[in-house]
């Protein structure tokens, strides 16, 4: 960890206030760490295995995952106050309980992509961090992409996108309906003509099931992307993919990104048409879908309805 380095994007990034900042700095530096085991050829290493339920189906943690939450955990602590960490590996844990000043819920997903990373795949490599107040009410996002070094980031200002380089954001752009038709990327409203995004790289506990609930769903898209996790919200922010469908999506893959959609002025529902909403209870499964426009999402959750 470089303190100076950690120093300097904290300042950098002000404009963007102070929490913000950190939540910016902190997930930047967890791109530092993804890029440095990279160029090391380590990270890949199976150093705990989970025990219980809780993600039973896929126990391993690796060194990438472990140091990155490492990472989140210090900066968190160094920070001060007290926090309530609800993380991929760590599960629940509290952090300074005793301090003095407001609570925060720090939702984390430190490294999505692990079995890419361990077979030096470079891509889908994302790191993750969102801040709730005490009521668990989003404040701000942050989600790396580890290989093309950008940040999608959010608060109540509204969403971002940008380059790290260095200590700097650069290239900055505000993800809204303007930069998604600026970028060639118009709201599509036909399912013919849409593209689908959702995680189904493990088969037989997210491709098979996805499958057999949704094929007739599924199948009416023109394209579809085998991706999920936090930076899925950023792909509808963006307007690269037209719906992301996270069926069963785990507690640090949903909440670790979607304010960047919500900010971002897409639909984020849950399958029978709800507002998602967070709260203190990181083991719990979610069905949540994202769509570019409210047309679009009208008739996917119709389409959704008839799988039932």
């Amino acid at each position: 960890m470089d303190d100076a380095l950690f120093s300097a994007r904290l300042e950098n990034f002000q404009a963007e206030g102070e929490l913000l900042a950190f939540n910016l700095a902190v997930v930047a530096e967890a791109l530092d760490t993804v890029a440095t085991l990279n160029e090391q050829n380590v990270g890949g290493e199976t150093v705990e295995e989970r025990l219980g339920e809780y993600k039973s189906w896929d126990p391993e943690i690796f060194k990438v995952d472990k140091d990155t939450e490492n990472g989140y955990k210090q900066r968190l602590t160094e920070r001060g106050g007290p926090v309530i960490l609800l993380s991929e590996e760590a599960g629940r844990v509290e952090l300074l309980p005793d301090a003095s000043g407001p609570l925060l819920y720090a939702v984390s997903d430190p490294f999505d992509g692990s079995y890419l990373f361990k077979r030096g795949i470079p891509d889908f490599w994302y790191s993750s961090l969102a801040l709730y107040d005490s009521d668990v009410r989003p404040l701000t996002c942050a989600v790396g992409d580890g290989v093309h070094r950008k940040i999608a980031f959010a608060s109540e200002a509204g969403a971002f996108i940008a380059d790290l380089e260095g200590a700097q954001l650069v290239h900055r752009f505000k993800l809204d309906a303007e930069y998604r038709e600026l970028m060639g990327r118009p709201p599509i409203t036909d399912l013919a003509d849409a593209s689908i995004e959702s995680y189904a790289m493990k088969p037989k506990k997210f491709l098979m099931p996805l499958v057999d609930e949704y094929r007739g769903f599924v199948e009416q898209f023109k394209f579809f992307l085998p991706n999920g996790g936090p930076y899925g919200f950023v792909d509808v922010a963006e307007g690269k993919i037209d719906c992301y469908f996270a069926r069963q999506q785990p507690f640090v893959d949903v909440f670790s990104g979607t304010l960047v959609a919500e900010q971002a002025g897409v639909e984020v529902t849950d399958f029978e048409g709800n507002p998602v909403t967070c709260r203190d209870d990181v083991e719990t499964l979610f069905d949540v879908v994202v769509s570019s426009n409210p047309t679009l999402h009208a008739t996917i959750l119709d389409e959704i309805s008839k799988c039932k």
